[in-house]
C-alpha cells in the first residue's frame, strides 16, 4: 500500500512541479520498474524454471523465461 501511495505522490509531484520533471520522472520510472516490472519478471522466470522441470513443457518454459527477461530488461 505504501509503495502505491509513494508512486501516486511522485505522479502528482510530476504534474504540479513541472520544473523538476526530469528528476521526478526518473524516480517514478525507477519505482515502476522496482515495484511492478521486477516482481512480475521474477515470477515469470520462476514459473518458467518450474515448467523446465518437466520434459514436455521445456519449450514453453524457455519461452516464459525469455519473456520474463524481456520484461525485466527491455
Amino acid at each position: 500500500m505504501t509503495m502505491i501511495l509513494f508512486m501516486m505522490i511522485l505522479g502528482i509531484l510530476t504534474v504540479l512541479l513541472w520544473i523538476g520533471f526530469k528528476l521526478t520522472g526518473a524516480l517514478l520510472a525507477a519505482c515502476f520498474w522496482l515495484f511492478i516490472r521486477f516482481p512480475i519478471a521474477l515470477m515469470m522466470i520462476c514459473f518458467g524454471t518450474v515448467c523446465c522441470c518437466t520434459l514436455i513443457l521445456i519449450p514453453i518454459g524457455v519461452g516464459i523465461i525469455k519473456a520474463g527477461c524481456k520484461v525485466m530488461i527491455p
